[in-house]
């Protein structure tokens, strides 16, 4: 279909460890599911849905749920900018948004940088987590555009030293 051939050139996404999270969609989304199942239980109160392989969906901005990752999912995914809705400009993609993490303190985007506590499944955004000092968020993954975030070594000033370098006299 022409949904799939499309579908192909949109972002990749996998769901990897990932088992829970709450996502809000401040954007229209379109997926194509490759591989994988989940149920998605509405923030709204409505029956949950169960979508997979092969599943075309549609989630439309400010639908908010509760994912739960039944088997490890692999989709391609697009984000429509408002006045894509009504099919007005198929070909523009200039312009589409990020996918949305929405910190679950205080509903903040906090895409570019977040902290993901895998216990309970949140997000959170920078500012709430500087401000708790309790340690409840301790061992959080901190998380830059979704992905695992690795602070690089400030240790390190210059190239390597060599170990050959010994001077024997």
């Amino acid at each position: 279909s022409e949904y799939k051939t499309e579908a192909k050139t949109w972002t990749k996404w996998d769901s990897k460890s990932r088992k829970k999270f709450s996502y809000n969609y401040t954007a229209t989304e379109q997926v194509l599911i490759l591989d994988g199942s989940a149920e998605l239980t509405p923030d709204d109160g409505s029956p949950a849905v169960v979508i997979g392989k092969g599943d075309q969906v549609t989630f439309h901005k400010g639908f908010k749920c509760k994912w739960k990752i039944t088997k490890r999912m692999k989709k391609h995914y697009t984000v429509l900018q408002d006045y894509a809705d009504d099919d007005a400009d198929e070909d523009d993609n200039e312009g589409d948004a990020p996918p949305a993490i929405t910190c679950d303190v205080c509903d903040v985007d906090c895409f570019a940088e977040s902290y993901f506590l895998e216990d309970g499944e949140e997000d959170i955004c920078p500012k709430c987590y500087e401000k708790e000092k309790d340690g409840k968020y301790a061992g959080a993954e901190h998380q830059k555009e979704g992905e695992k975030w690795i602070e690089p070594e400030p240790k390190k000033k210059g190239p390597p030293k060599k170990k050959q370098k010994i001077a024997k006299e």
